[in-house]
C-alpha cells in the first residue's frame, strides 16, 4: 500500500511543476492582466479563453478517456499503437474544419458571448488555436501512457516559459493589449507542437491503419462519443458562470469573479497533478489483488488533502489578492472559498469515477454530467441577480458536488469498491464549515492581511487536528507521500531512478 502511495505522489510532483503549469499559465500571468487589463477588459479575455476550454472539450471526441481503457487493457504492443494513431489522426483532423467554420462565424460567437461583434478579432485568435492545442493534448497523454514523465515535464515547462515571454513581450511591450494575450497564446503553442508530435513517433504509425484498424476505431468512438455530453457539461458547470455574469451583472463582475477562479486554480493545480499521475496509474494496478484497497485509500487521502487545502486557500484569500492583483479586484475574496471547494468536488469526481472506467461503461457519466450543468445553468440564473459573483461561486460548487455525488453511486454499482464514506462525509463537513468561517470573516470584517494569516493558520490548524484525532489519515501515510515528494523534487530532471518501494 505504502509503495502505491509513493509511486502515485512521485509522478503527481513532476506532473505538478511542468503540465499543470502549461494548463494553468494564465495564472503565472495574472500580475500582468491584472495591471494591463481593466476588470471589463479581464471579463472579455476570460470569455475567450473559455470558449478555447469548450472547443478542446468537443474536439477531443471523448478519444482521450476511451484511448485510455483501451491501452491499458490491450496486451500487445501493436494494438497500443494503434489506438494512439487513431486518437492522434482523428482528433486532429477533425479539428481542422471546426476551427475553419468558427473562424468564419467569429462576429456571431462575439454577439451571443458578449452582446456585441466588436470582438469578434479576439474570437478568431482564440479559435485559431484549437488544431494546436489538440495535438498537445494528445501528445501529453500519450506520453503518460508511456510513463515518460519526464519528456512530459520538459515539454510542458517549454510551453510554459515560451507562451509567458512571448504574451509578456506583446502585451507589455509592444502594447498589444488583448490581442497580444491571445497570439502569444498562438504562437507559442504553434511552436510546441513540432517537439511533441516528435516525442511521440514511435507510438503513433499511419502504417497501422492499414489493416484491422475497423474494430478499433468503433470500439474507441463507442466508448468516447457518450463522454462528448459530459465533457460539454462538465464545461458548462466550470465556465458558464462567466456568461451569466457579463449579461446579468456585468463585464466587471466576470472579470472579478474569474480573478477568484484564477487564484482558486492554485488548487486545482494540485488536483490536476494528482490526475495526471493517477489515471494512468490507476488502470494500470486494476488486475493487482490489492487494486480495491489502494482506490479506497487514495480518494480518502486526496480527499483530506484538498480540503485543507481549500481552507488555506479561504482564510488567506485576501494575502493572495494584495500580492497578485490590485484593490479593484478585492471583493474576489468572496468567491475564493467556494471556488477552491467546487475545484475539490471537481477532483473527487475524477477518483470516485474509476469504477466506471474499470466496467468500460462510460455513458452513465454522460447524464450523471449534464445533470449536474442543468442544476448549474439554473442556479446562476436563480443567485447571481441578487447575490452576483456570491451566487456564481454557490452555483459552482453545488453544482460540483451533485456530479460527483452522482457519479459516485453510480461507479459503485457497475464496479464496487470499498470506499469510506463516513470518512469522506466528515472531512466534507469539517472542511466545508472552516471555509464558511474563513469566507464570511474577510468578507463582512475584512480584517487586516496579518489578522487573516493568524486565522488562516488557526482554522488550517484546527481541520489537520480533526483529522489525526480521528485517525482518517494516519502520519504513516503523510510520511510517505512526504518523503515521495522530497525524492521526486530533487530528481525529476535526473537520469536516476529508484524503486517505490525504497521509499515505503
Amino acid at each position: 500500500m505504502l509503495s502505491r502511495l509513493a509511486h502515485v505522489s512521485r509522478d503527481a510532483i513532476i506532473y505538478g511543476i511542468s503540465g499543470t503549469l502549461a494548463r494553468f499559465s494564465g495564472l503565472i500571468l495574472l500580475p500582468l492582466y491584472t495591471n494591463f487589463f481593466s476588470r471589463e477588459e479581464y471579463g472579455i479575455f476570460q470569455s475567450v479563453t473559455n470558449l478555447g476550454a469548450l472547443l478542446l472539450a468537443i474536439g477531443v471526441l471523448g478519444l482521450d478517456g476511451a484511448s485510455s481503457i483501451l491501452y491499458f487493457a490491450a496486451e500487445d504492443a501493436s494494438s497500443k499503437r494503434l489506438i494512439c494513431t487513431i486518437w492522434t489522426f482523428t482528433s486532429f483532423l477533425i479539428s481542422l474544419p471546426i476551427t475553419a467554420l468558427l473562424i468564419l462565424s467569429a462576429e456571431w460567437l462575439s454577439w451571443v458571448t458578449t452582446g456585441t461583434p466588436q470582438y469578434a478579432h479576439l474570437f478568431r485568435l482564440g479559435v485559431a488555436v484549437l488544431p494546436f492545442s489538440l495535438l498537445l493534448f494528445t501528445s501529453n497523454s500519450i506520453l503518460r501512457f508511456m510513463f515518460k514523465a519526464r519528456t512530459y515535464a520538459l515539454l510542458n515547462l517549454g510551453l510554459t516559459i515560451l507562451v509567458s515571454g512571448i504574451v509578456v513581450y506583446l502585451v507589455a511591450v509592444a502594447h498589444w493589449g488583448l490581442e497580444g494575450a491571445l497570439w502569444g497564446t498562438l504562437i507559442g503553442s504553434a511552436l510546441l507542437t513540432i517537439p511533441a508530435v516528435w516525442a511521440i513517433k514511435d507510438n503513433v504509425a499511419i502504417s497501422t491503419l492499414r489493416s484491422g484498424a475497423g474494430p478499433m476505431i468503433r470500439r474507441m468512438l463507442q466508448l468516447g462519443l457518450p463522454l462528448v455530453p459530459a465533457s460539454i457539461a462538465l464545461w458548462v458547470t466550470n465556465f458558464s458562470s462567466t456568461y451569466f455574469l457579463l449579461q446579468l451583472a456585468g463585464a466587471a463582475s466576470a472579470g472579478v469573479f474569474r480573478i477568484g477562479a484564477q487564484l482558486a486554480a492554485i488548487l486545482s493545480l494540485a488536483i490536476w497533478a494528482f490526475q495526471l499521475a493517477w489515471g494512468p496509474y490507476g488502470l494500470s494496478i486494476a488486475r493487482e489483488p490489492d487494486a480495491p484497497r489502494v482506490y479506497s485509500r487514495v480518494a480518502t487521502l486526496f480527499t483530506a488533502g484538498i480540503i485543507g487545502a481549500a481552507v488555506l486557500m479561504s482564510a488567506f484569500a485576501p494575502v493572495m489578492l494584495a500580492i497578485l492583483t490590485n484593490r479593484d479586484y478585492s471583493q474576489a475574496s468572496s468567491v475564493i472559498g467556494l471556488l477552491s471547494l467546487a475545484a475539490a468536488a471537481s477532483g473527487a469526481y475524477y477518483v470516485v469515477s474509476i469504477g466506471m472506467n474499470l466496467a468500460q461503461r462510460t455513458g452513465p457519466v454522460a447524464w450523471t454530467t449534464i445533470a449536474a450543468a442543468i442544476a448549474n445553468l439554473v442556479l446562476n440564473l436563480t443567485l447571481i441577480p441578487s447575490w452576483g459573483i456570491v451566487g456564481a461561486g454557490l452555483a459552482a460548487l453545488a453544482s460540483n458536488l451533485i456530479s460527483a455525488i452522482l457519479v459516485y453511486v453510480i461507479a459503485q454499482r457497475f464496479y464496487y469498491l470499498p470506499y469510506q464514506p463516513g470518512r469522506l462525509s466528515a472531512i466534507w463537513l469539517v472542511g466545508s464549515s472552516c471555509v464558511a468561517v474563513a469566507s464570511i470573516v474577510n468578507v463582512v470584517l475584512n480584517p487586516p492581511l496579518w489578522l487573516s494569516m493568524i486565522m488562516g493558520a488557526a482554522l488550517l490548524l484546527f481541520f489537520a487536528g480533526t483529522i489525526f484525532a480521528f485517525r482518517i489519515v494516519t502520519m504513516s501515510e503523510v510520511a510517505v507521500v512526504a518523503r515521495a515528494i522530497r525524492y521526486k523534487a530533487g530528481t525529476t530532471f535526473s537520469p536516476k531512478t529508484d524503486s517505490p518501494d525504497d521509499l515505503a
